[in-house]
């Protein structure tokens, strides 16, 4: 008798185990987005989500909110019951995140000039167990270089092209703010650059990334239209201004398309080379066209973003570490 009271106390305690267990969001967001998938177009209330998933209701209705505040789901109320709908764009997505799938969507999206749908889909991939950074280096900058082509080959229109130039930009933005970023790490900074217009888009999202990756990073934008004779006595002022106190990496990112900005800025960024009390390195990312050029005036010359990365983690680990110490209060 004993023995028997013993298993069914062991029973409950692995149902209550079962029944009150802590889900993490990509979990639940999967057994949802599975039962909605397989209901397309019908709905289902919380209940029958809650059936289907095998979760409990308050757990279920606790994530529901979540998803549809993130954009994931929408609710339509069916008498005193909320029916649940995947919103459209995120019912084929396929978990684990297809990078080149993620793509193509955004750019389906952004060539039918749907912002909305495209920021959905961010949002829903931002909010996935992915790598934030093949976000912007294999998802967003593609989608905005597949852009460039299509006016190059003539399928687009400048009006187009400018509307879908806004429109990277303000994904990126939107980026910046919905993603996760690791711990902030002591001693490493970046200040990104454009040498040109054409390149601002990529040096912004080049901040961005060092940011998820926890750099401190600048965007200083493009100066393209700001070099004259005594910018790089302007420029120079700003890096002593940022950095004077910064110990560590000090990683000067020059994004151009233009071989004379692009001399510019690197020559001028590597004259403040021990004037600073962190280890300066000069970088540069341009059109394969300009490499020789790039390898001349920088450190490290890439051909794109993720090569960049790994550089200048590279040059992290490299570092003595003396030189990543905490600068001295004050």
């Amino acid at each position: 008798m004993a023995a028997g009271n013993g298993f069914i106390l062991r029973a409950g305690h692995l149902l209550l185990q079962h029944m009150y267990r802590r889900y993490t969001l990509d979990e639940v967001k999967r057994k949802i987005v599975d039962a909605l998938q397989q209901n397309a177009g019908m709905g289902l209330s919380g209940i029958e989500l809650a059936e289907k998933a095998g979760i409990n209701r308050m757990t279920i209705t606790k994530y529901l909110d979540i998803m549809h505040a993130m954009g994931l789901v929408r609710k339509k109320k069916t008498g005193s019951v909320n029916v649940w709908f995947l919103e459209s764009g995120i019912s084929d997505l396929e978990f684990p995140i297809n990078y080149t799938q993620v793509q193509q969507r955004l750019i389906e999206f952004a060539l039918a000039g749907d912002e909305g749908q495209a920021r959905r889909l961010l949002v829903s991939v931002l909010n996935s167990n992915v790598d934030q950074v093949k976000i912007i280096t294999d998802v967003l900058l593609p989608a905005a270089s597949t852009a460039g082509e299509l006016y190059s080959r003539g399928r687009i229109g400048k009006t187009e092209r400018a509307h879908l130039a806004a429109m990277m930009s303000e994904l990126t933005d939107l980026i910046k703010f919905s993603a996760h970023p690791a711990e902030p790490r002591m001693n490493v900074h970046t200040l990104c650059v454009a040498g040109t217009d054409d390149m601002a888009l990529l040096s912004k999202s080049a901040s961005i990334a060092f940011q998820i990756l926890g750099w401190e990073s600048r965007h200083v934008g493009s100066v393209e239209q700001e070099i004259d004779p005594f910018f790089d006595i302007d420029f120079q002022r700003y890096i002593s201004r940022s950095w004077a106190a910064r110990r560590g990496l000090l990683l000067v990112c020059v994004f151009s398309s233009g071989e004379g900005p692009l001399k510019f800025l690197t020559s001028t960024a590597r004259t403040m080379r021990g004037r600073l009390k962190g280890e300066l390195r000069v970088a540069a990312l341009v059109p394969q066209a300009l490499q020789a050029v790039a390898e001349e005036g920088a450190d490290y010359a890439a051909k794109d973003l993720s090569g960049l990365i790994d550089w200048a983690e590279k040059q992290l680990r490299q570092l003595p570490s003396s030189s990543s110490s905490p600068a001295p209060a004050g």
